[in-house]
């Protein structure tokens, strides 16, 4: 391909078309074709792979019903803003234990290389959030998924070599993974008003001041000694209880959308699906490990099935009272 525009004859010469649904594809080839040719009229290499890549993913989207006009689309559209709230707030957190508690994530190389790694898993996560809360979606979508690549070379690393990883988090991978489905949705359907933005901004800070707060008060043990013997009983099932606090945080979200009056229902249900990671709950401090006894896991899963029947429940109950007091128009 040269630096200008390839020669787009007819629909039967863009190679592309063929990823479209063949209904599709019938009824708006050659549309697509001349615009197309449009937008690569002079552009420079770069101009032109942006833009068949756009078209690419356009198709794909709609061969695989996840554009902003499908119901699975619109229903990952909506959980989107908020899996990467979720995503953005942990990664505050850790990078807080890293660059405050290094010492804490292993003694594996040299602690600057570690605080050096830590940052590059998390500050992309950081930085998409400031982009999506700035409106600029396509450039978050490209920070989450090179922080969720970044995530999944150090664990490659973890198992080529222990201490090549220099960092923790290797039992989350699956956890960002999850996040990571934010990448399915249809940009052209997230949300970008300035409610929407201030929302997903103030869930992420929600999520990540109270679980920092934690993290770096915690008074850590001498070396040798076992957290567990640090607090008192009681002290300790309270702080296990504020495990639940970012499952809480994403059921106050999806209350909030799906008690809205205009709010579409499918969309509002998406946030369902930024509940769901937490599942894994984190147990504070150690907000880099996830439980892995079959209790425990079990304890939360019913935690966020709690959350999210309440969630659903209180908004229904709003709907049927605001329907019940509506004034009815004379005939």
């Amino acid at each position: 391909m040269s630096g200008s525009s390839p020669h787009l004859g007819s629909p039967t010469r863009l190679p592309l078309l063929g990823l479209y649904p063949a209904k599709y594809r019938a009824a708006n080839g050659e549309e697509i074709v001349a615009v197309l040719a449009e937008s690569l009229q002079g552009a420079d290499r770069r101009t032109v792979l942006r833009e068949w890549a756009t078209v690419a993913a356009h198709a794909v989207r709609l061969r695989t019903r996840l554009s902003s006009s499908d119901p699975a689309g619109r229903f990952l559209a909506g959980a989107a803003p908020f899996l990467l709230a979720g995503g953005a707030g942990l990664a505050m957190v850790h990078l807080l234990l890293g660059l405050f508690l290094p010492d804490q994530f292993g003694d594996e190389g040299h602690p600057a290389a570690r605080v050096a790694v830590g940052a590059a898993q998390t500050v992309p996560w950081i930085l998409a959030l400031v982009c999506a809360g700035s409106g600029r979606w396509g450039a978050a979508r490209l920070l989450v998924l090179a922080g969720t690549l970044v995530r999944t070379a150090a664990a490659a690393a973890f198992f080529a070599h222990e201490s090549l990883a220099l960092f923790q988090y290797l039992p989350l991978v699956g956890f960002w993974l999850l996040l990571g489905a934010l990448l399915l949705a249809p940009p052209d359907g997230i949300d970008v008003t300035r409610r929407a933005r201030s929302e997903m901004v103030a869930t992420a800070l929600a999520l990540a001041l109270p679980m920092g707060a934690i993290a770096v008060i915690w008074p850590w043990p001498e070396e040798g000694l076992a957290v567990d013997h640090v607090f008192s009983d009681a002290n300790r099932t309270l702080l296990d209880v504020s495990t639940a606090w970012p499952a809480v945080v994403m059921s106050i979200a999806l209350l909030l959308n799906l008690a809205r009056r205009d709010t579409d229902r499918v969309r509002a249900a998406g946030v369902a699906l930024a509940v769901l990671p937490w599942t894994v709950m984190l147990a504070p401090p150690y907000y880099w490990r996830p439980p892995f006894s079959g209790p425990d896991l079990l304890r939360n899963l019913l935690v966020v099935a709690g959350l999210l029947a309440l969630s659903a429940t209180v908004a229904a109950t709003r709907h049927r009272v605001a329907a019940s007091t509506d004034p009815v128009e004379p005939a």
